[in-house]
């Protein structure tokens, strides 16, 4: 789970700007959906509002730039700091997050760990891994340009001492990165290789046009999966019956696609072309070829179906499709994926938006063991509610002397903003900043 997350010098950031999903101990409202982690209740759900330009995508840009420089290195897109103050000074980021480690013997774990970053345009100019215990942090390794420490259960591994003394770290690379993709056979052991996990396998980053990535595949392929998205397409009521699959004529294409697919245990392999006409190819383990494009299934007041391209639907039914799957992840009750998104609502109903808000929270233990978050950019005015959101889960961006700044709703005095106020109202009239000042 993310616990928080801080960057400093990136883009519109200047000074350290900080988002936290630890609830406050002063708020009581939707108390019995808190997730316990050790000695924390971590918030499920967050929304962070703001005027065009105040920052808010710029935000949620960072942590998708240090999941990046923590899997790929720093890469052609280069590190933009604060051109105004910051131009000539490093970029920080710094993130806590809690994960379950395993034992080969079964047993399992909850660690909370702290990873901290500083890179300039183009290289690591340090980092360092810890472990929070009681009122402890236990540095795990640290790093400082080339210069590697390792402490814990890091000394004596192998590995780890290799990287660390002989082989070394490109510059561009972070010591997390390369050292947590180990494929060994106690990975789930290693803290440094499930600490890079968390960010390849659980944390997952959307933008306003993010596509779904793999859905048709999915699909096509898991038909629990194919069931689970009727039932929601069914619930949405957006006029959509289902999805299907139309054959086509096979383009010379899928060729290479099938070619670089991996191939099922009965020699199947599937591969697709994305985009709002998404098209899906298939061959089987003879050879056999087919080409199908991913369609709506709708149906008529006589309850006659007929498909529609992608391409044909509206940009907000497009946008409720993409999401899906994240909203399929968000309501298993195994599930520890952190979803951050930015324009959640884009081109959606304010109603559906809403709803699917609800309908996460609703799948959520009372018992303080779930353990999956969404957080989110909007201008959604109609969740603005305490009957929806709790104060520590309402934040606002605002831009003061070029620079972005976050503050929670819950750091407004209580009698200003207590749950029978009229936030909307509040939020509005510029009291709390945030709003556009026309």
């Amino acid at each position: 789970m993310l616990h928080y997350f801080t960057v400093s010098n990136w883009k519109s950031i200047y000074e350290p700007v900080e988002f936290s999903m630890v609830a406050t101990k002063e708020e009581r409202q939707h108390s019995e959906r808190l997730s316990c982690v050790e000695h924390s209740q971590i918030l499920p759900v967050a929304a962070i509002y703001g005027t065009n330009a105040s920052g808010k995508s710029v935000f949620i840009k960072a942590l998708a730039k240090l999941q990046e420089i923590v899997l790929k290195g720093i890469e052609w897109d280069p590190i933009v700091p604060h051109l105004l103050r910051g131009a000539d000074e490093p970029t920080k980021f710094e993130i806590e997050f809690s994960v379950e480690v395993g034992a080969l013997n079964g047993e399992k774990r909850e660690e909370t760990l702290i990873y901290e970053l500083r890179v300039d345009e183009g290289e690591v100019l340090e980092e360092s891994l810890l472990r929070t215990r009681a009122e402890d942090e236990i540095v795990i390794f640290e790093r400082e340009g080339n210069r590697i420490e390792l402490y814990e259960e890091l000394v004596g591994n192998d590995v780890a001492e290799a990287y660390a003394k002989t082989v070394g770290i490109k510059s561009n690379a972070t010591f997390l990165g390369v050292m947590g993709d180990q494929d060994t056979e106690r990975s789930r052991e290693n803290i440094v290789a499930v600490a890079r996990s968390w960010f390849s396998e659980k944390l997952h980053v959307m933008g306003p046009e993010s596509g779904a990535q793999g859905l048709p595949v999915r699909a096509l392929t898991d038909d629990g999966f194919a069931e689970a998205v009727g039932e929601l397409l069914s619930w949405a009521d957006i006029g959509i019956a289902n999805i299907g699959f139309k054959s086509i004529p096979f383009h010379p294409l899928g060729y290479g696609l099938l070619m670089e697919a991996p191939a099922s245990e009965d020699g199947r392999r599937v591969a697709a072309i994305s985009g709002r006409g998404d098209v899906v190819f298939e061959s089987d383990h003879s050879g056999q070829v087919e080409a199908r494009r991913f369609v709506a299934i709708h149906r008529d007041s006589d309850g006659k179906e007929f498909p529609l391209s992608f391409a044909d639907e509206s940009d907000g039914t497009v946008r409720f499709l993409n999401l899906l799957p994240m909203l399929i992840q968000l309501q298993d009750p195994k599930s520890d994926v952190v979803f951050v998104v930015d324009e959640l609502e884009n081109s959606m109903h304010p109603k559906l938006t809403e709803a699917l808000i609800r309908l996460f929270l609703s799948s959520l233990s009372t018992e303080g063991d779930s353990r999956r978050q969404l957080a989110f950019s909007t201008h959604e005015l109609q969740l603005l509610r305490s009957d929806l959101l709790r104060r520590d889960e309402i934040w606002l961006a605002d831009k003061v002397d070029a620079q972005t700044r976050l503050t929670r709703l819950s750091e407004f005095s209580e009698e200003s903003v207590h749950k029978d106020v009229d936030w909307l109202g509040l939020y509005m009239s510029g009291r709390l900043g945030g709003v556009p000042k026309v």
